[in-house]
């Protein structure tokens, strides 16, 4: 007998099937819970990377049409705070939009121009007179610049990564108490920029927080302008302007008045007999 057949042992093949049978037991016994394992895990990996691309595509929207309100110079403050609450916790698309918007109430409080108003390109003045803003209105958009930018700070104080926006708030805000003229206010503000720009590493930031906070008595010195009720009319002004309707009833009342015929000088009978005279 060879080596091949003394190495055959008695009822190895029944073994073989033993083992045969108890791995097709194991599989008819765990197969459909691990298939159905698998099958939710490929449906939730499924499910986070959907979500994932919708998160992503939600950011690039948002950015898309933060950029689209902003072109042209001249956005509408409307528009900037519906991004704001339609995007809200979107990356730091609100707080650039809010940002945005108290610049422009801002600007409105310093040009007395409402936000937003069609400008002549010529004249640098608006379309509509009812554009102007007077004191009153004035004021109001200051009080809603400094309520916006005390917004976004306090949606990204001690946010780690947002400190540059934190800082552009304050920044807004120490110029709305410039506004009111509440100097003390103004410089607090300052120290505060300060003080989170040298913890930053905003070393720029810093030394202009410092500069502002020493030229406030410079800023005290300066009178807010008049408000027109306050200006005291030249000799001359005190007549009341006249519309334009006002004026073409002058001129056409004018053109229908009648020579007084007294008035009109008669002609020379001399000079015209010399005239012809003196002609050939």
């Amino acid at each position: 007998m060879d080596d091949r057949q003394s190495g055959i042992k008695e009822g190895a093949g029944l073994e073989d099937s033993r083992v045969n049978q108890e791995f097709v037991d194991f599989l008819n016994k765990w197969s459909s819970p691990v298939l159905i394992t698998l099958a939710v895990a490929a449906l939730v990996w499924a499910g986070l990377q959907y979500r994932e691309r919708q998160r992503i595509a939600k950011i690039d929207q948002a950015f898309r049409e933060l950029a689209s309100a902003t072109q042209g110079g001249n956005p509408s403050p409307a528009s900037l705070r519906t991004i704001a609450a339609e995007y809200a916790g979107v990356r730091a698309v609100p707080e650039l939009a809010l940002l945005t918007t108290t610049e422009l109430y801002l600007n409105a409080f310093v040009v007395g121009v409402e936000p937003g108003a069609p400008i002549d390109p010529q004249t640098g003045l608006p379309v509509n007179e009812e554009d102007v803003l007077d004191e009153a209105q004035r004021k109001v958009y200051l009080e809603q610049a400094g309520q916006l930018a005390g917004e976004v700070l306090e949606l990204v104080s001690s946010v780690e990564g947002k400190e540059l926006i934190a800082m552009q708030a304050m920044s807004r805000l120490a110029t709305v108490e410039e506004g009111r003229r509440n100097f003390d206010g103004a410089v607090s503000m300052y120290q505060k920029l300060e003080a989170l720009a040298k913890e930053s590493q905003y070393p720029s930031i810093a030394a202009f927080a410092s500069s502002r906070i020493a030229n406030v008595d410079v800023l005290k010195e300066i009178k807010p302008l008049p408000s027109k009720d306050q200006i005291v009319p030249l000799p001359g002004e005190e007549t009341p302007s006249l519309t334009q309707e006002q004026i073409q009833d002058l001129l056409d009342s004018v053109s229908r008045v009648e020579p007084d015929p007294s008035l009109v000088p008669e002609a020379d009978p001399d000079a015209h007999s010399a005239s012809e005279s003196d002609s050939p």
